[in-house]
């Protein structure tokens, strides 16, 4: 069984997000406050996130359109450039291009299939969509603008370090039991999750 747009807008009201909901398109647009990012349609400081099921609720997007329009900076290749570098430091979210007509999209997808998304993954695709959009924006602009490709400054506040955010050395035996262990003990990966969010961690 798939996900019901009933269901979808039953977790966004979970979360307690204002959205706007559109039955005949199985969407929802989610609008969402930023620090960095200005909207170039009304000038305003805020993103919107639209939600949708695809392939008869068997799969979950969330995209944010018409973030840019390459037509709009003289240093296309740079800004390109840039967008993949931002992609390679995030988890969830990507940059793409329509080729066509130059538009830059932010979108997140879930595959679903015969499950359902729950309010605190949501929750979690919304925030990291939004927050990728929000964080990397300085960046990009500058690449397209004056086609200096410039991470020092993100990273610092983003990453907090300059090292390769995905690699990481493998695990001992030793250390994979006790992490089973731990997931055990927590209930699961979501008890852990949870517990680790209690935390702070």
């Amino acid at each position: 069984m798939s996900m019901t747009f009933a269901e979808l807008v039953g977790r966004i009201a979970e979360i307690g997000c204002d959205f706007r909901a559109s039955r005949e398109h199985s969407e929802l647009v989610v609008a969402v406050p930023t620090q960095h990012y200005v909207d170039p349609h009304d000038g305003e400081k805020s993103l919107l996130l639209h939600v949708m099921l695809q392939d008869n609720g068997q799969m979950l997007r969330i995209c944010v359109p018409e973030v840019y329009t390459t037509q709009s900076f003289e240093h296309r290749g740079a800004m390109c450039e840039a967008m993949l570098a931002a992609n390679w430091r995030v988890r969830v979210a990507s940059y793409v291009l329509d080729e066509s007509d130059g538009e830059v999209r932010v979108i997140c997808d879930l595959p679903l299939e015969d499950g359902v998304v729950t309010s605190p993954q949501l929750g979690r695709m919304l925030t990291l969509v939004a927050w990728t959009v929000d964080q990397f924006d300085t960046a990009i602009r500058e690449a397209g603008t004056t086609g200096k490709i410039d991470f020092t400054e993100v990273d610092a506040r983003v990453l907090k370090k300059t090292q390769e955010p995905r690699r990481r050395k493998s695990r001992s035996p030793r250390e994979k039991r006790e992490l089973a262990d731990l997931i055990k003990a927590a209930g699961g990966v979501e008890g852990l999750r949870k517990l680790l969010e209690e935390h702070g961690l």
